[in-house]
Formats: structure tokens, sequence, C-alpha cells
């Protein structure tokens, strides 16, 4: 069974609406439609299969890239990869050593099951999303288990890893795997009570070797350029463990009118910032599309 078939199933699975065309799986993110895979994975989209995506998955644009390589130089959509494990000896900075190994020294990291994390995670996911400052509604305990509990029978793509101190669990990463190219690293919490143990720290340096070296990925994706602020965890990634912003280029088919309007306001982007967050974030999507 390819990743593609995989994938199509968990999504089922989890009742999750997504169309699959010649050129790839896709599904609804939010307000926009994206495909599910590798980033390195060249994505062919022509007006008709974009309506029909629109049409039938709802959402106000779908964007897709089309790989790595020469054609995507110069452009300011990226994807942050790590292609090379760098042992702790070898890391440029002292102060990076030094907390990279408090971490490893103070916590023990492993990948678990999703039970684990269903059974064990709520805290440290509940801590850490109140220390955003954010008004964001938490989900009850058993919500919070069932939602992970869903990735339970598809433990061979959906990656769960675990960090604890003292038999504690203080953060965990949720990982998306695609064949033995990428491994998308696509939700990390970390208790803000603990940090001082360096968590993070130690679950990075370990699933980066596990992956990069003992399973011998191509890369490791932690996540596209953000749109609406500043992502701190994408400094944090290049500055202590090799990540780096690898171009690619932006295509996005909008939902009629959504296109005129954001022709017509792109000579006012720097007014609406502002007055509308959410505009701007679509005006900031706007420019860095290939066109």
């Amino acid at each position: 069974m390819s990743w593609m078939e995989r994938y199509a199933d968990m999504l089922r699975q989890k009742n999750t609406p997504f169309v699959l065309l010649d050129s790839g799986l896709f599904v609804r993110r939010a307000g926009w439609i994206a495909p599910v895979g590798p980033a390195a994975r060249r994505m062919t989209l022509d007006p008709a299969q974009g309506r029909r995506l629109l049409r039938e998955l709802g959402g106000l644009w779908v964007q897709w890239t089309d790989g790595f390589g020469p054609h995507a130089a110069g452009s300011d959509w990226y994807a942050l990869t790590c292609r090379a494990h760098v042992p702790v000896d070898e890391v440029p900075s002292q102060n990076a050593r030094k907390h990279i190994r408090r971490g490893l020294k103070r916590c023990e990291v492993r990948r678990v099951d999703a039970q684990e994390i269903a059974k064990n995670g709520y805290e440290t996911y509940c801590a850490a999303v109140r220390s955003y400052g954010t008004a964001a509604v938490l989900p009850a305990p058993e919500e919070f288990a069932r939602r992970v509990l869903s990735d339970e029978p598809f433990g061979d793509i959906r990656h769960q890893w675990a960090a604890y101190h003292e038999g504690k669990l203080i953060g965990f990463n949720q990982n998306l795997v695609y064949d033995r190219i990428e491994v998308d690293y696509t939700l990390g919490k970390y208790h803000p009570d603990y940090l001082k143990h360096y968590p993070a720290y130690a679950l990075f340096q370990t699933m980066n070797e596990y992956y990069l070296v003992q399973q011998g990925f191509e890369y490791i994706n932690a996540g596209s350029r953000s749109i609406s602020h500043d992502t701190e965890i994408q400094e944090f990634l290049i500055r202590l463990f090799n990540f780096r912003k690898e171009p690619l280029r932006l295509h996005v088919q909008y939902r009629a009118p959504l296109g005129l309007l954001a022709g017509l306001a792109r000579p006012f982007r720097r007014w609406v910032r502002p007055l509308s967050p959410r505009a701007a974030a679509v005006l900031e999507l706007d420019r860095l599309r290939t066109r």
C-alpha cells in the first residue's frame, strides 16, 4: 500500500473530507485547502481541478508548491528543513551544547504510542496552550484523549514522542511520516513549568538523530513560512539544530471573488495590517505566491 493510500485510510477513519486527484491528496486546513504529503513532491493543479477542490471541500483558496530545486530559487516561501543531524559535540554554539546536554541528562526521551499521550499528555497540552496568552478553548480531557487515540491504528505514519522528567511527561511531539522521504514535525507541546529541564532540546536532538541517522529519511520538515505571526520555534531550530529555510514556489487559486479583492487591496497592504489581522494574512499570502 502506498503512503497516499495509507493517509486516505487515516482520513476516512477520522471522518476528515478529502479529494484524491492525479497530482495528490488534498484536505481542508481551517480556511484553505492544501495537499497532504512531502514538500519535496512536485504538485501540479489546473484551474478546473482547483475549482473542484473549492467546490467539494470549501475554503477560500487552494495552495500548493512544486517541490524543491533550482526552479524555486529566490522564492520567499519556504519549508523549514533539516537534512543532516549534528551531534552535540559539533553544535557550533557552546551555550546550545550546554542546553542540549542538560536536556538529554535531565529528560528521558522515547517514542511512545497514542495511548501514552492520551493518558498522560493532557496536562502538558493545556499548560502549553495557556502559556501562549491566547483565548483558545481547551478540550475536555475526554475530547483530548479521543483525538489522540484516533491516531492509534496509524502508528506507522503518525509517530508519537514524549519527554519525561523523573517519570512525568513534560513534553511531546506528534509527527507525520511519508515513506523514507519526509518526517513532518506537525505538533509539539512543552510544559512551561518544566522548561528549565530543556525537554524541547532533548526531543529535537533525539528525534533528529533517529530519523536522519538511524532511519535514513531524506529530510525533516518543521513547517512552512507563517503568514500571520513570527515563529520563534523556527528561529530556535535554525540556531540550534541545523534547520534551514528551503525555498518553494507557492501557487494559490482563490475562490471568487477573493482573488479580485486581494488584487484591489494590494496597494493598501500596510494600512490593512493593523485593521484586520486576517485580511493582512491573506494579503501576505498573495504577496508570497508565484505569479
